[in-house]
Protein backbone atom coordinates (compact mmCIF):
# COMPACT_ATOMS: atom_id res chain seq x y z
CA UNK A 1 0.00 0.00 0.00
CA UNK A 2 2.79 2.40 0.96
CA UNK A 3 4.67 1.66 -2.29
CA UNK A 4 1.49 2.31 -4.28
CA UNK A 5 0.99 5.71 -2.60
CA UNK A 6 4.64 6.56 -3.16
CA UNK A 7 4.48 5.67 -6.85
CA UNK A 8 1.29 7.78 -7.27
CA UNK A 9 2.97 10.76 -5.61
CA UNK A 10 6.00 10.32 -7.84
CA UNK A 11 3.78 10.10 -10.92
CA UNK A 12 1.91 13.28 -9.90
CA UNK A 13 5.16 15.12 -9.23
CA UNK A 14 6.60 14.02 -12.58
CA UNK A 15 3.43 15.15 -14.37
CA UNK A 16 3.59 18.55 -12.65
CA UNK A 17 7.22 19.00 -13.67
CA UNK A 18 6.39 18.07 -17.29
CA UNK A 19 3.48 20.54 -17.34
CA UNK A 20 5.67 23.30 -15.93
CA UNK A 21 8.34 22.59 -18.54
CA UNK A 22 5.70 22.66 -21.28
CA UNK A 23 4.48 26.05 -20.03
CA UNK A 24 8.04 27.31 -19.73
CA UNK A 25 8.93 26.47 -23.31
CA UNK A 26 5.55 27.47 -24.78
CA UNK A 27 5.27 30.85 -23.11
CA UNK A 28 8.63 32.57 -23.40
CA UNK A 29 7.54 35.48 -21.24
CA UNK A 30 7.10 33.06 -18.37
CA UNK A 31 10.52 31.57 -19.01
CA UNK A 32 12.11 35.02 -19.17
CA UNK A 33 10.65 35.80 -15.76
CA UNK A 34 12.63 32.91 -14.28
CA UNK A 35 15.68 33.48 -16.51
CA UNK A 36 16.04 37.24 -16.95
CA UNK A 37 18.74 38.92 -19.03
CA UNK A 38 19.86 42.10 -17.20
CA UNK A 39 22.79 44.02 -18.66
CA UNK A 40 21.94 42.47 -22.03
CA UNK A 41 23.12 45.45 -24.07
CA UNK A 42 26.53 45.55 -22.38
CA UNK A 43 26.90 41.76 -22.52
CA UNK A 44 26.08 41.66 -26.23
CA UNK A 45 28.51 44.51 -26.91
CA UNK A 46 31.42 42.96 -24.98
CA UNK A 47 30.65 39.41 -26.15
CA UNK A 48 30.38 40.58 -29.74
CA UNK A 49 33.91 41.99 -29.49
CA UNK A 50 35.34 38.64 -28.38
CA UNK A 51 33.24 36.08 -30.29
CA UNK A 52 31.56 34.61 -27.19
CA UNK A 53 27.83 33.84 -27.32
CA UNK A 54 26.14 36.46 -25.07
CA UNK A 55 23.63 33.83 -23.94
CA UNK A 56 26.48 31.66 -22.65
CA UNK A 57 27.69 34.67 -20.67
CA UNK A 58 24.18 35.18 -19.29
CA UNK A 59 23.98 31.52 -18.22
CA UNK A 60 27.37 31.72 -16.54
CA UNK A 61 26.37 34.90 -14.66
CA UNK A 62 23.08 33.28 -13.63
CA UNK A 63 25.01 30.44 -12.01
CA UNK A 64 27.82 32.60 -10.61
CA UNK A 65 25.92 35.52 -9.08
CA UNK A 66 22.24 35.50 -10.20
CA UNK A 67 23.06 38.93 -11.71
CA UNK A 68 23.93 40.44 -8.32
CA UNK A 69 26.79 42.85 -9.09
CA UNK A 70 27.70 43.05 -5.39
CA UNK A 71 28.00 39.28 -4.87
CA UNK A 72 31.13 37.98 -3.12
CA UNK A 73 32.01 34.30 -2.75
CA UNK A 74 33.68 32.61 0.22
CA UNK A 75 36.88 32.49 -1.84
CA UNK A 76 36.75 36.23 -2.53
CA UNK A 77 35.48 36.14 -6.12
CA UNK A 78 33.40 39.23 -6.76
CA UNK A 79 30.81 40.83 -9.00
CA UNK A 80 28.58 39.57 -11.78
CA UNK A 81 31.06 37.06 -13.21
CA UNK A 82 32.64 36.24 -9.84
CA UNK A 83 36.22 37.08 -10.69
CA UNK A 84 39.02 36.67 -8.18
CA UNK A 85 40.96 39.93 -7.71
CA UNK A 86 44.16 38.34 -9.05
CA UNK A 87 42.32 37.13 -12.16
CA UNK A 88 40.79 40.55 -12.71
CA UNK A 89 44.17 42.21 -12.30
CA UNK A 90 45.82 39.79 -14.74
CA UNK A 91 43.10 40.32 -17.37
CA UNK A 92 43.31 44.10 -16.93
CA UNK A 93 47.09 43.92 -17.51
CA UNK A 94 46.58 41.93 -20.73
CA UNK A 95 44.28 44.68 -21.96
CA UNK A 96 46.48 47.55 -20.78
CA UNK A 97 43.82 48.70 -18.31
CA UNK A 98 44.12 50.09 -14.81
CA UNK A 99 42.72 47.85 -12.11
CA UNK A 100 41.39 48.12 -8.60
CA UNK A 101 39.30 45.62 -6.63
CA UNK A 102 36.36 48.06 -6.79
CA UNK A 103 36.23 47.51 -10.55
CA UNK A 104 34.90 44.01 -9.91
CA UNK A 105 31.71 45.54 -8.46
CA UNK A 106 31.16 47.82 -11.46
CA UNK A 107 28.94 45.88 -13.91
CA UNK A 108 30.50 47.23 -17.12
CA UNK A 109 34.08 46.72 -15.91
CA UNK A 110 33.34 43.27 -14.45
CA UNK A 111 31.69 42.16 -17.69
CA UNK A 112 34.55 43.50 -19.78
CA UNK A 113 37.10 41.59 -17.71
CA UNK A 114 35.04 38.41 -17.30
CA UNK A 115 33.95 38.09 -20.94
CA UNK A 116 37.53 38.65 -22.15
CA UNK A 117 38.70 35.94 -19.76
CA UNK A 118 36.01 33.50 -20.93
CA UNK A 119 37.02 34.16 -24.55
CA UNK A 120 40.67 33.59 -23.57
CA UNK A 121 39.76 30.20 -22.08
CA UNK A 122 37.92 29.28 -25.28
CA UNK A 123 41.08 30.18 -27.18
CA UNK A 124 43.26 28.01 -24.94
CA UNK A 125 40.93 25.05 -25.43
CA UNK A 126 40.34 25.62 -29.16
CA UNK A 127 36.70 26.69 -28.86
CA UNK A 128 35.54 23.81 -26.67
CA UNK A 129 32.87 25.31 -24.41
CA UNK A 130 32.86 22.39 -21.96
CA UNK A 131 36.59 22.80 -21.34
CA UNK A 132 36.37 26.59 -21.12
CA UNK A 133 33.62 26.38 -18.49
CA UNK A 134 35.54 23.78 -16.47
CA UNK A 135 38.59 26.05 -16.60
CA UNK A 136 36.52 29.08 -15.53
CA UNK A 137 35.60 27.18 -12.38
CA UNK A 138 38.70 25.13 -11.58
CA UNK A 139 41.43 27.09 -13.39
CA UNK A 140 42.89 26.22 -16.79
CA UNK A 141 46.14 24.64 -15.44
CA UNK A 142 44.05 22.15 -13.45
CA UNK A 143 41.94 21.26 -16.51
CA UNK A 144 45.09 20.80 -18.62
CA UNK A 145 46.42 18.50 -15.90
CA UNK A 146 43.24 16.39 -15.95
CA UNK A 147 43.43 16.07 -19.73
CA UNK A 148 47.15 15.29 -19.83
CA UNK A 149 46.85 12.62 -17.12
CA UNK A 150 43.80 11.04 -18.76
CA UNK A 151 41.64 11.60 -15.67
CA UNK A 152 39.06 13.35 -17.88
CA UNK A 153 38.57 13.16 -21.64
CA UNK A 154 37.14 16.69 -21.76
CA UNK A 155 34.03 15.81 -23.74
CA UNK A 156 30.36 16.60 -23.18
CA UNK A 157 29.59 12.89 -22.81
CA UNK A 158 32.31 12.54 -20.18
CA UNK A 159 31.13 15.26 -17.78
CA UNK A 160 30.55 12.70 -15.02
CA UNK A 161 34.30 12.05 -14.94
CA UNK A 162 35.34 15.61 -14.08
CA UNK A 163 37.51 15.00 -10.98
CA UNK A 164 36.14 17.92 -8.91
CA UNK A 165 32.46 17.41 -7.94
CA UNK A 166 32.00 21.19 -7.71
CA UNK A 167 33.32 21.71 -11.25
CA UNK A 168 31.26 18.78 -12.54
CA UNK A 169 28.06 20.29 -11.12
CA UNK A 170 29.05 23.78 -12.26
CA UNK A 171 29.63 22.85 -15.90
CA UNK A 172 26.46 20.75 -16.04
CA UNK A 173 24.38 23.56 -14.54
CA UNK A 174 25.77 26.31 -16.79
CA UNK A 175 25.15 24.19 -19.91
CA UNK A 176 21.56 23.43 -18.87
CA UNK A 177 20.83 27.09 -18.26
CA UNK A 178 22.62 28.02 -21.48
CA UNK A 179 20.15 25.87 -23.42
CA UNK A 180 17.31 27.74 -21.68
CA UNK A 181 18.79 31.12 -22.64
CA UNK A 182 19.30 29.97 -26.21
CA UNK A 183 15.62 29.01 -26.39
CA UNK A 184 14.32 32.12 -24.65
CA UNK A 185 16.54 34.70 -26.35
CA UNK A 186 17.01 33.93 -30.05
CA UNK A 187 19.70 35.87 -31.94
CA UNK A 188 18.69 39.47 -32.64
CA UNK A 189 20.10 39.24 -36.18
CA UNK A 190 21.51 36.64 -38.58
CA UNK A 191 24.96 38.05 -37.86
CA UNK A 192 24.73 37.25 -34.14
CA UNK A 193 26.44 34.05 -33.01
CA UNK A 194 24.23 30.99 -32.81
CA UNK A 195 26.39 29.60 -30.01
CA UNK A 196 29.87 28.31 -29.49
CA UNK A 197 30.50 24.65 -30.30
CA UNK A 198 30.07 22.10 -27.53
CA UNK A 199 32.09 18.91 -27.81
CA UNK A 200 29.61 16.01 -27.61
CA UNK A 201 32.04 13.20 -28.41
Amino acid sequence: MFCLLLSRRLARRTLMILLLLALFFTYKDLGRFFFPFPYREIIEEKAGNTGVDPRLVAALIYVESKFNHLAVSRKGAAGLMQLLPETGEWVARQQGMDFSRDHLFEPRKNLELGIWYLAYLHQIFEGETVLALAAYNAGWPKVKQWLDSGRWQGSYGDLHNIPYPETRQYVTRVLRIYYCYRHLYPPASPQELAGLPINRD
